[in-house]
């Protein structure tokens, strides 16, 4: 792969299945997959498992075996009513995973309390949302494997393995709902116009 398409390539992730048998993440990332796909974005999509042991080393093998430009994860929210871009993400974990493993203690051992998101990623949500589309801001990516994902994904960019960090909530909704496919145009939108800055 050389330079040009590294800088064109994402590293786009989503949850499985968890407390229901549908996650929208999942419906969602294989849409943004497609429209980024349609405009020439290399896409590397993967659905991961909600497991507190192996989802570091999931997003990490992405990261290092296709140096991507961007990774960018998504999970789902039951409190939102559109796309929310996370800011904030603790290094803490709590909640059990899919096979009943405790999150205790800090994503990173030793790590800062927090990591934000650089002002990149608010600036590209207000240009897109000024253009249209339906997509918000969040202080507040909880304390589970969303947060986690956050957390993870920003250590990558501190590390200066990718350019752009982040992780996107979606709303839960049933599957096949009309309104996932706006979600969806919202976050290709978003990663899109990310992409752009250098």
């Amino acid at each position: 792969m050389n330079d040009s398409e590294a800088a064109c390539t994402v590293a786009l992730t989503a949850y499985g299945p968890f407390v229901r048998a549908h996650n929208s993440s999942m419906e969602v990332g294989r849409q943004v997959a497609a429209l980024l796909d349609k405009v020439g974005m290399r896409v590397i999509y993967r659905e991961i498992e909600t497991s507190w042991t192996t989802f570091a080393q999931d997003l990490g093998a992405l990261v290092d075996d296709y140096h991507p430009a961007a990774i960018i994860s998504l999970g789902e929210r039951p409190d939102v009513k559109e796309p929310v871009v996370e800011l904030v993400a603790k290094n803490e974990r709590h909640k059990n995973d899919i096979h009943g493993t405790p999150g205790e203690g800090a994503v990173v051992v030793g790590g800062p309390a927090t990591r934000n998101t650089p002002e990149d990623m608010t600036h590209v949500q207000q240009i897109v949302r000024e253009q249209g589309a339906h997509i918000g801001l969040s202080h507040d990516a909880g304390t589970y494997l969303c947060n986690a994902a956050l957390y993870t994904n920003l250590g990558f960019r501190e590390a200066g393995k990718v350019r752009h960090a982040g992780f996107i909530h979606v709303p839960s909704r049933e599957e096949n709902d009309p309104h996932t496919t706006q979600d969806a145009q919202a976050i290709a939108d978003y990663i899109r116009e990310l992409l752009s800055i250098s």
